[in-house]
């Protein structure tokens, strides 16, 4: 089969975010005074960019003109302010997106992906106990399955890796098919050194979600720490073939590397993160993958100059 004739990796995922973009475009033509359009097209452009499947120098032109727009029609949009503040965020502009967070909330008190946002941001910064409300709250909202996952997240942060392992258990009970409840199963069982059963939870995330990019660097990651380097090599390998022709978050190679003890690659890999904004550097300080790399100078100079907030 000719190279171009491969399917785009995690196509299966990709796929709703671009229709949503389609949905919204053509609803601004016949109601081009409706805001919620603009907000909602913000919001499918910034999460490609949180799936690593556009760079952010792609997602945010368009993310930023349509809340713009959205905001100059209606104040008071609650979508839009949730949307700033992950735009605030991806420019790493710290002390000026919780309040935008919690605007969304105010102005959209029934909208779980407001209060699922606002977990997230506060679990990165390890706020913990207000990140369970938001996350909690967000999954009495709405039945998504996504939204069980900031759940888990918080489980995998704060280290409570059982915890992890029985909430992804119970999510793949009810949705059987999603790839995410997998690829965060695989996390909980490499902390829980359950290599064999992480693998198998990674394979299937990865065949689940047309071996999204992401999934792949945990399943790289997985393969490397339980000591089977050649099927860590040949991730890699994958990895940087689709690469030639569409996005691969550095993170997730890194990830890789980091499976393979592989110190030198890994810092390689965070400093191109770092010169795209990946999303994902919101979490490098409290990474258990990254943990090893804490002592290490040239991982506490990218930490450096992400010029954070303090933690908790």
């Amino acid at each position: 089969m000719p190279k171009s004739a491969k399917p785009s990796p995690g196509v299966l995922l990709r796929k709703p975010f671009e229709d949503e973009i389609n949905r919204c475009k053509n609803a601004i033509t016949t109601n081009p005074n409706d805001p919620t359009f603009y907000a909602y097209l913000a919001h499918a452009y910034i999460v490609l960019w949180c799936y690593g499947f556009i760079p952010h120098a792609e997602a945010l032109p368009p993310a930023t003109e349509a809340v713009e727009k959205a905001l100059a029609i209606d104040p008071e949009c609650g979508m839009a302010h949730t949307v700033l503040g992950l735009i605030r965020e991806s420019h790493w502009q710290w002390d000026a997106i919780e309040s935008e967070l919690k605007l969304g909330i105010q102005f959209a008190p029934d909208d779980a992906l407001a209060h699922n946002w606002y977990a997230n941001y506060l679990y990165a910064n390890s706020r913990f106990a207000e990140a369970y409300i938001m996350a909690e709250t967000a999954v009495t909202l709405s039945s998504d399955p996504g939204l069980k996952i900031g759940l888990g997240a918080i489980s995998y942060f704060t280290q409570d890796f059982e915890r992890l392992k029985r909430e992804m258990l119970a999510v793949i009970a009810d949705h059987p098919d999603y790839a995410p409840a997998y690829d965060w199963l695989g996390m909980a069982y490499i902390q829980l050194q359950e290599f064999d059963k992480s693998i198998e939870a990674y394979e299937t995330a990865a065949k689940l979600s047309g071996r999204l990019a992401e999934i792949l660097g945990g399943l790289g990651h997985a393969y490397g720490i339980a000591g089977r380097e050649i099927d860590a090599r040949n991730i890699l390998n994958e990895m940087k073939e689709y690469a030639e022709s569409v996005h691969v978050p550095p993170v997730q190679i890194a990830f890789v590397y980091a499976g393979l003890g592989d110190d030198n690659n890994t810092i390689a890999m965070l400093e191109r993160a770092f010169a795209e904004k990946s999303w994902e550097l919101i979490f490098i300080r409290t990474e258990p993958w990254f943990e090893h790399l804490h002592d290490d100078s040239r991982f506490q100079r990218i930490v450096e100059r992400m010029q954070f907030l303090p933690l908790g």
